[in-house]
């Protein structure tokens, strides 16, 4: 089961971040790499896709994927379009780009083998292909099909894993090896565990050139992933790597590597949502209750995107973060939930209207964060509110002492 934060942020990210209404397009017009201004068909035709991927053409930016072929643009309404899911991130593990037209060309399983790795980030270990497809090496497969990137991230796999293992024999079974695909002492005898292609999820409509031409532009959503494994439990053993091997931990039977593919991310996520340096995870790991979002590699072996904890960076400024926004006009009805991570000797407020408004805290004894759950219903005319401003002061605290926090939030924005 999730904390009771992740629960709580991740039911308003459902609540907030879907999909908007199939029939209702998000773009008017949408610029290609070459510069191509497309417009929205009219009337209105949507599609969707979600399957492995079968071809990318870096040329026309466009991914094939069930039987379309799906165009990334460079912009939809002039604002940037990045594919979801994936990350360009620096030496220190910081989120510096996302991937689209721009660079699409980091899709490609040899430069994510190569010319893309960083110090953190080693290698992919699994193509956005199937490994059949990759392996292909007749005279009709794609000219994306490549044997010797191939080849690369079966090597990366098995080196990191076999360093990985003796790492965390203490809570591993001895026979943890041929899980993985180490089936006997020789090279020669090593499986590599077939998979299929990385899946790509898309929503959107069709646009059209200036000659007519039809373009599938993913503008509603836009993801790719090697899969949607997904693991919880209590982390058993914590290592942070060196020597070349990569950081990892264990959660029962199942070891858990921090995702080395410079095509995605390998993010620590904190109580209320928001990334920790991964060196409080190497530090206080063990014992606590984590959920896992990545890709599997055999049936032992999982390469971790995103890992959500309870643990809190003491180095970062006071959290305080919104998961629930309602209005209503009639009645005057305003409620405000959300998650505080660290509210020992802090107050809470709202001021809205120029009144101001406290703010009742429950502390998690499990996490030592707060929820709380604000409602005004009759003391202001609702229809006047534009802004709410959330302050949080420490209790006891001389005048003139900075704020813990403050944030103004539209209404226009938050609850559209």
């Amino acid at each position: 089961m999730l904390p009771s934060f992740q629960t709580a942020l991740l039911a308003s990210a459902f609540l907030f971040g879907g999909l908007a209404a199939p029939g209702l397009a998000q773009g008017q017009s949408a610029t290609l790499a070459d510069g191509r201004v497309l417009t929205v068909k009219q009337p209105l035709e949507i599609f969707f896709t979600e399957g492995p991927i079968w071809d990318i053409n870096v040329g026309d930016r466009s991914v094939t994927v069930t039987g379309k072929t799906i165009t990334i643009p460079a912009s939809v309404d002039g604002i940037a379009f990045h594919i979801g899911g994936m990350a360009v991130t620096n030496a220190a593990g910081e989120q510096i780009d996302g991937i689209g037209a721009h660079n699409f060309d980091r899709l490609l399983d040899q430069n994510a083998v190569a010319r893309d790795i960083t110090a953190r980030q080693g290698g992919a270990v699994r193509s956005l292909f199937s490994t059949t497809e990759n392996l292909r090496q007749d005279a009709l497969r794609p000219v994306t099909r490549n044997v010797s990137a191939q080849q690369v991230m079966q090597s990366n796999y098995f080196a990191w894993t076999r360093d990985l293992i003796p790492l965390h024999s203490s809570v591993l079974p001895t026979d943890f090896g041929s899980l993985t695909g180490f089936l006997a002492a020789e090279s020669t005898g090593w499986v590599y565990p077939n998979s299929s292609g990385g899946t790509f999820k898309s929503a959107g409509h069709v646009y059209l050139d200036a000659n007519g031409n039809r373009f599938f532009i993913p503008d509603d959503e836009a993801v790719i992933e090697l899969a949607e494994n997904v693991a919880g439990g209590v982390v058993t053993s914590v290592h942070a790597g060196g020597n070349g091997a990569p950081p990892s931990f264990t959660m029962g039977n199942l070891l858990v590597v921090f995702n080395q593919d410079p095509r995605f991310p390998a993010s620590t996520i904190g109580l209320v949502g928001s990334e920790i340096p991964r060196s409080i995870f190497l530090q206080q790991g063990v014992g606590q209750e984590v959920t896992v979002v990545g890709y599997m590699v055999s049936e032992h072996v999982l390469f971790a995107c995103e890992i959500e904890t309870t643990l809190i960076d003491p180095t970062a400024p006071l959290a305080v973060v919104p998961t629930f926004w309602l209005f209503k006009n009639s009645g005057n009805e305003i409620r405000i939930r959300g998650l505080v991570d660290r509210p020992q000797g802090i107050a809470l407020s709202a001021r809205i209207l120029n009144q101001t408004f406290p703010i009742t805290l429950v502390t998690d004894p499990l996490t030592a964060g707060a929820t709380f759950d604000f409602k005004t219903k009759g003391q202001l005319n609702v229809s006047l509110v534009t802004q709410v401003t959330l302050e949080a002061r420490f209790v006891g605290a001389p005048a003139g002492t900075p704020l813990a926090f403050q944030q103004t939030y539209l209404r226009s924005v938050v609850a559209p």
